[in-house]
Formats: structure tokens, C-alpha cells, sequence
């Protein structure tokens, strides 16, 4: 996945940088590396991305999904 399609993706499925941070566990830098080419988008966060684009699951709903598998996080949804 290019940066510009990074950038498109996270646009279309209208994730937040704080979105960005809790659902791949990354910080601002690394999601603004991503976003400007500088940092090649690893393929896990890719596919979860044309996943979310394909399915059509907008964020509150990947929150809700992640945080349900993810004990830690079940108060953040």
C-alpha cells in the first residue's frame, strides 16, 4: 500500500489520528510517517484497512470490534 493510499483509506473510512493509535497501536509520529511515505505501511495494517474499505466498517465499529477482542481495551469502545 502506497502513502497516498494509506492516506485514502484512513480519509474513507474516517479514522482519527486517535483512531490510527488504538487500532494498530501506533503513535502520532509513526501514523504521520505512514501518511507521508516515509514509513512503508506494514501489510497487517493494509489489509485491515481494504478490509474496512470492503466491508464497509466505519470506525466506531472497529473500535467496538477491537476492543472486544482485546480484554484490555473493553472499557474504550
Amino acid at each position: 500500500m502506497r502513502a497516498s493510499e494509506y492516506r485514502a483509506a484512513v480519509a474513507v473510512t474516517g479514522l482519527s489520528t486517535a483512531d490510527i493509535e488504538q487500532l494498530f497501536e501506533v503513535d502520532l509520529a509513526t501514523h504521520q510517517a505512514l501518511a507521508a511515505g516515509d514509513l512503508a505501511v506494514p501489510p497487517a495494517v493494509a489489509l485491515s484497512l481494504l478490509l474496512m474499505l470492503v466491508t464497509n466498517t466505519n470506525a466506531k465499529s472497529a473500535r467496538i470490534l477491537v476492543a472486544a477482542n482485546h480484554p484490555s481495551r473493553s472499557k474504550a469502545a
